[in-house]
């Protein structure tokens, strides 16, 4: 992003920034209000990070409130299975599951679910469904504060590239 454009970004009134930021964390428009304070920001990547460490730095049941905001393997696979539920597309490739390994999925699913309270978020751009079960079953070895940090870290990579994808701020 160029100078000026970051210029542009970091000249948005408090209000038209959380409009535009606000969003790029699932529930978490509080974020954005926070990092308002900390402009100038010197890229759109020091922007994610700074939203990031605000969620970071959050009570824990503030960030399960983020977490639960995200589309979680369950309404994927719900989605795949035929039930009428958003999104409309189902990425690794969890729509041509064998019936075995579309059980095998709930199952774990509903564990990790269980263990963590919270849905299991993965950023499943270029994975295929080995990629995402692999992921699954290591992730539910994890003690729960772990596990809570992996799931942020989630959500910071796909923040990411949704802000890096976000047209340009008009000055």
């Amino acid at each position: 992003m160029t100078e000026d454009a970051m210029l542009a970004v970091n000249k948005l009134s408090r209000d038209a920034f959380i409009a535009r930021y606000g969003s790029l964390y699932a529930n978490a428009d509080w974020a954005a209000a926070e990092a308002y304070a900390c402009r100038p920001f010197v890229s759109l990547k020091a922007l994610n990070a700074t939203l990031s460490a605000m969620i970071g730095a959050a009570p824990q049941e503030a960030q399960r409130r983020v977490l639960r905001g995200y589309v979680g393997l369950e309404t994927l696979l719900a989605v795949a299975s035929g039930v009428p539920q958003a999104p409309s597309g189902v990425p690794a490739g969890l729509d041509r599951l064998a019936p075995e390994i579309f059980a095998q999925f709930r199952s774990l699913n509903k564990a990790y679910e269980h263990r963590f309270d919270m849905p299991f978020i993965l950023d499943m751009m270029g994975l295929e469904a080995t990629d995402v079960m692999a992921a699954l079953e290591s992730r539910l070895q994890h003690k729960p504060e772990v596990e809570l940090h992996v799931a942020l870290q989630e959500i910071t990579r796909m923040a990411e590239a949704k802000l890096l994808t976000m047209p340009p701020v008009l000055a």
